[in-house]
């Protein structure tokens, strides 16, 4: 099955084991949160935060199958182990059809603020056991919630030999719950976007299932625009490509049907895709 590990920006333990009882707010996670562009394009990767949700997490994949986009989900440990008997489902299609599992802490708590190293820490552990637990396999890509960062954090994700992958667009469609100003805004940020771009949004919000098709019909009809003009494409970047392309050779165990699928995409590390008729989403 698929393994997922993002090895940029992780800094040695070593240089932590002096930091880690302290919790003093640092800066921002760097960015490009996914790197340097691999098209010299600018590219866009898709990534959805705090489900699996029983309602909104299938329309989410919907919505990507049609697309043909494989992308990271951020998931919640106690959002895995609910008593929906639908969640296991949903965890083995997102396996199933190409997408990324990653850790997103056990109760969505704020690392830096809670005053408990060991409470912090399990936070981390016991979100990863969760999902690994209804998956069957390893996870080690991880997301703070809030996108926190202090030297205790990042102590103890390199103690675990994990690093955190940011992101660099958020739409913060989760606060506003306004399909329209979540697409303008992210439609705004790539028509002007260079490099790579991790867009967060989130799996658990019908704001969210409305706003998604949105995004992805413009970035096509952009796309056929660029095409006549000439100009650089949007490129959306497949999750377990960017994995294969950013891990170290014999750290990643990948599936043999997401790897042929994905080797019949357009392009070996991203897919222009043409414009696809907007489904019918449920408000």
């Amino acid at each position: 099955m698929l393994v997922v590990r993002l090895v940029h920006h992780l800094v040695p333990a070593l240089v932590f084991g002096a930091l880690a009882a302290s919790s003093a707010a640092a800066k921002s996670w760097p960015t490009p949160a996914g790197g340097p562009s691999a098209s010299g394009d600018p590219e866009v990767l898709f990534t959805f935060d705090d489900g699996p949700n029983p309602t909104y997490t299938p329309q989410i994949l919907d919505i990507l199958a049609e697309h043909h986009i494989h992308a990271v989900f951020f998931m919640v440990g106690e959002m895995v182990d609910s008593r929906s008997k639908k969640v296991p489902a949903i965890v083995e299609r997102i396996l199933r059809e190409g997408h990324v599992l990653a850790n997103h802490t056990r109760s969505h708590a704020d690392l830096c603020r809670l005053k408990d190293p060991a409470r912090a820490a399990a936070e981390i552990d016991e979100g990863k056991a969760s999902i690994e637990r209804m998956a069957h396999v390893p996870v080690v890509w991880f997301r703070a919630p809030f996108g926190v960062r202090c030297t205790r954090l990042e102590a103890q994700l390199a103690e675990r030999t994990t690093s955190h992958m940011h992101w660099d667009l958020d739409p913060q469609e989760w606060k506003t719950q306004d399909a329209a100003q979540t697409v303008a805004y992210v439609t705004r940020a790539l028509a002007r976007a260079h490099g790579r771009n991790v867009l967060l949004m989130h799996d658990i919000h019908a704001v969210s299932v409305k706003a998604l098709p949105q995004i992805l019909t413009w970035i096509a009809e952009e796309n056929t625009r660029r095409g006549a003009a000439k100009e650089r494409p949007i490129r959306i970047v497949q999750a377990p490509t960017l994995a294969a392309e950013q891990l170290p050779a014999g750290l990643a165990a990948w599936s043999t049907d997401t790897l042929a699928h994905l080797a019949g995409l357009r392009d070996d590390v991203v897919a222009v895709l043409p414009p696809v008729r907007e489904r019918h989403v449920q408000r």
